[in-house]
Formats: structure tokens, C-alpha cells, sequence
């Protein structure tokens, strides 16, 4: 593919000085379509601003915070691709998806403003390939298009675009029983604020699954991101994004990872801009630091733990990391002979050894069973 069709490239004097951060990991795309030849980790693109056609102000002032930054602790290649191509936002979420289905499948790409409502375009790659897709939602509210949202089909052998939808930091003034109620019925996973902000390591399990991660600067409180959309008193604090954005570089599964919701005008003191950067920035750290290790393709690094819960008469195996200390779950559907294998905490063992069956691993039975 010509990436200069879907792009416009940027001067890279025109974006910030030379930095450290700069020489150390970024390379700017020039047009030049050999470029692609070498193997990038990380591939910038700035969006429309919101409601805005050809206006990129948010991209651009997040740029200048973000590559202003020391550098990572480890080795990064980025390359910054530019600006996506004005156009209306069907036009803009089919040049995702096109980008995002051939760059996406070796090099993460990293999105800077816009609407959240842009997670579409990663969606649609996943769809032209159909392949199932674990899409995680950091936000304060859970949308109710279930078109846009790519809710379908939720069975993976069916050929679905969607596998599993999990919300973070929901808040529940802000969400209807009745899509509440359809989370429940559809085995999706939806964690309250509150959950969230008591159990914030609990969330490594689920970013470490997630394909596509949607980060809204609405789901942070307005002290700390004043320039959200839609900000609100209550939210997660700023280390508290920051710690999901790291969480979420160490999922060797994701292909695009979005920070959207920005509006520069409400940003007087630039705070929420820089708080952008630094949420970029922990997801790049976490992603120099990833280990790959699954137990069905590096089993030698893992000691195997076997429950049988006598209630429901099932076994669950678990994989705990000698290299990570991290966990991870099986479940088997002995019927057509199909197993996954799921991220999870400890305390997901330690409930299984109590007899009690965790909450991701009966949703995602229940949502593939059916």
C-alpha cells in the first residue's frame, strides 16, 4: 500500500527542536514508501481535531509535550507517519482500517486526538480480517451504538468482528441500567471507577489481552485532564492512566492504541496536553519492556497449576510465569475440542482454590458456549 495516499507527512522542525527522545527513537516518514522496510515498534498518527475538519491543533501540541520527554528506558523504534488525510468520518475510519490491517499486524499504531468514536477504524481492520478482536474502552460512560461498536455476532467461530468488549472506569451516573443490563446478557466486561481505582493492578490482566486499546481523556478526573471533551469531578486520577497505559504496552496481542477526546480549547495551562503525553509515553515504555511469553507457544517458562471445582465439575489450568510472575487461564470446550487461553491475576487462582470460579473466565465461557 502507498501510505502517502492516507497521510499528510509533517516536517519534523516544525513539531519541536531536535530532543534526545527524537534522536534516540523517532524517525519522521518522509513520503518515502521504502521506509517500511525497516521494522518500527510504534507508528504516530494525529487525527482531526473534534468536530473539526482539517484542524489537527490537539496532535500537535500533544507531538511537541511528547518528544520533549526523556527517553525510554529501553531500545523503541517509532516512526511518526503524520496527519491522517482530511476527510469525512466514514473516509477517516476506512484509512484506519486500511493502515491498521497492513502496518497493524507488526508495528502498533499509536492515535492522537479525535473522537473516541475513531476506535471504529481499528475495528473494521479486525473485520477485514476476521479474526476475533478483544477491544478495551477506558472511559467514563459506555456507548450505546452497538453498530458502532461493531457488536454483532458475539461467537468466534461464527467469523465475528468482535470477541470481547471490556469498559474501565465506567461511572454509573453516567450509564443506563438498560446498557448495563446488555453487558451482563452479552458476557462483556464492565468495571465501575470505584473497582477500578481499589483493584488498579487487576486491570493488568485485561489490558494484556486487549487488541485494540481506546483511551478517552473523558475517563480522567477535570483536575487532571481540564481539556476532555466531556470532563467530570470524579475520574481516575493522572498515575492512575498513566499505570493503565503501561499495562496496556505490555500486551503483546495490540495492534493500535488511541488517546482521543482532547480539546485544546478548555486546555489553558496545557495540563491535559501533557498529561496526553505522559499516558503516550507510559505506553511506549511499557511496550520496550514487553516479554513475549504465552504457555501454548513458550510452555518451558511456566509451571502448571490444575483446580477441579466440584460444583460445576470443571477444571481449570493455570500457568504462572517463572520468568514474569505473571498468570494466565485455560478454558476447554471439550465438545468441539477448542481450548483458550486467558490472562489473568493471581487472585483469580486463589479464588479457584476456594472453589469459586472467576468472573473473565465464566464470561468467556458463557459468551463462546453460548
Amino acid at each position: 500500500m502507498n501510505i502517502q495516499h492516507y497521510v499528510d507527512v509533517l516536517n519534523s522542525t516544525d513539531i519541536i527542536p531536535d530532543s534526545l527522545f527524537k534522536t534516540r527513537h523517532l524517525k519522521f516518514f518522509n513520503g518515502d514508501e521504502e521506509t517500511f522496510k525497516s521494522n518500527y515498534a510504534a507508528a504516530i498518527i494525529g487525527l482531526p481535531d473534534l468536530e473539526e475538519v482539517d484542524s489537527y491543533i490537539a496532535a500537535s501540541q500533544v507531538r511537541q509535550n511528547l518528544y520533549a520527554l526523556s527517553v525510554l528506558s529501553n531500545s523503541l523504534s517509532i516512526i511518526d507517519l503524520g496527519n491522517l488525510k482530511p476527510g469525512s468520518f466514514n473516509d477517516n475510519c476506512n484509512s484506519l482500517r486500511d493502515i491498521i490491517s497492513e502496518i497493524g499486524r507488526k508495528t502498533v499504531i499509536v492515535l492522537i486526538g479525535g473522537s473516541s468514536s475513531y476506535s471504529l477504524g481499528s475495528l473494521l481492520a479486525y473485520e477485514k480480517s476476521n479474526v476475533p478482536v478483544n477491544m478495551v474502552c477506558v472511559n467514563s460512560t459506555i456507548n450505546k451504538d452497538r453498530d458502532l461498536l461493531g457488536i454483532r455476532d458475539v461467537n468466534p467461530n461464527k467469523g465475528n468482528s468482535y470477541f470481547n468488549f471490556i469498559n474501565i472506569g465506567y461511572q454509573s451516573y453516567y450509564v443506563e441500567k438498560e446498557t448495563l443490563d446488555f453487558i451482563e446478557d452479552s458476557s462483556f466486561e464492565a468495571y465501575r471507577l470505584g473497582l477500578v481505582r481499589g483493584n488498579l493492578n487487576e486491570m493488568e490482566p485485561v489490558m494484556r489481552d486487549a487488541n485494540i486499546v481506546n483511551f478517552s481523556l473523558n475517563a480522567v478526573k477535570h483536575s487532571d485532564a481540564p481539556g476532555a471533551s466531556n470532563s467530570s469531578p470524579n475520574g481516575l486520577s493522572g498515575d492512575e492512566a498513566c499505570q493503565l497505559a503501561f499495562f496496556a504496552g505490555h500486551s503483546n496481542r495490540i495492534s493500535s492504541f488511541g488517546v482521543f477526546d482532547f480539546h485544546p480549547v478548555n486546555d489553558i495551562h496545557h495540563t491535559t496536553a501533557k498529561l496526553t503525553s505522559h499516558i503516550i509515553w507510559y505506553f511506549l515504555e511499557g511496550l520496550s519492556n514487553a516479554i513475549f511469553e504465552e504457555p501454548d507457544i513458550t510452555p518451558e517458562h511456566f509451571t502448571k497449576y490444575m483446580i477441579h471445582l466440584n460444583q460445576s465439575d470443571q477444571n481449570i489450568a493455570f500457568y504462572k510465569s517463572n520468568l514474569t510472575n505473571r498468570w494466565w487461564m485455560e478454558i476447554s470446550f471439550e465438545k468441539n475440542n477448542y481450548n483458550i487461553i486467558l490472562s489473568c491475576s493471581e487472585t483469580d487462582y486463589e479464588l479457584s482454590c476456594k472453589q469459586e470460579i472467576p468472573d473473565r473466565w465464566w464470561r468467556t465461557f458463557q459468551r463462546i458456549s453460548g
